[in-house]
């Protein structure tokens, strides 16, 4: 026989605001002190120092601190200043190495262009050479030196290619 669960149990709660402002402070209430009993319970644990401030809709503040609270806040205030001072630091080294390495690509773009302007001066004093000619633009005196130099190239082309199936052959045998 199986038994039938006669209520739901414990159900987690969908977390949302409360509409009713009356209805939000009763919770409040009820649960501020649930919230401090924990943060004690947490501090008997952990041995730490701990302060807590809450405000309600109202505008009135409740605290919580052990030890008590000038310790904890003054610590806490010290660290978010030292925090806040270190941030600035790091902050003022990150500027200091992006200028640097802005600096260094500036000068790195001056260099190429005037590399480029060299470049392009020493191609416009250069001579064209007869290979940048349309072949029908040729006299026959160019004409016959091109190919005089293209079959001076073939030769060494031949050459280093018997020389390599020699090898070849050699290294199979």
């Amino acid at each position: 026989m199986e038994c039938m669960k006669r209520t739901k149990g414990r159900q987690s709660l969908k977390l949302k605001c409360i509409e009713d402002n009356n209805s939000r402070i009763v919770a409040f209430t009820k649960r501020r002190s649930g919230i401090f009993k924990t943060v004690s319970e947490f501090v008997i644990l952990t041995g730490t120092d701990i302060a807590i401030y809450i405000t309600n809709l109202l505008g009135k503040t409740y605290s919580f601190a052990h030890p008590n609270i000038e310790p904890v806040e003054s610590q806490f205030l010290q660290q978010t200043l030292l925090s806040e001072s270190f941030q600035e630091l790091n902050q003022e080294v990150n500027v200091r190495e992006l200028i640097q390495q802005l600096d260094d690509v500036c000068d790195d773009v001056k260099d190429e262009e005037q590399r480029a302007t060299i470049l392009m001066d020493k191609k416009e004093v250069r001579a064209k050479s007869v290979w940048e000619e349309p072949i029908e633009k040729l006299s026959p005196e160019e004409a016959r030196k091109v190919k005089k130099q293209l079959r001076e190239w073939q030769a060494l082309v031949f050459n280093y290619l018997d020389k390599k199936i020699k090898v070849v052959v050699q290294l199979k045998s």
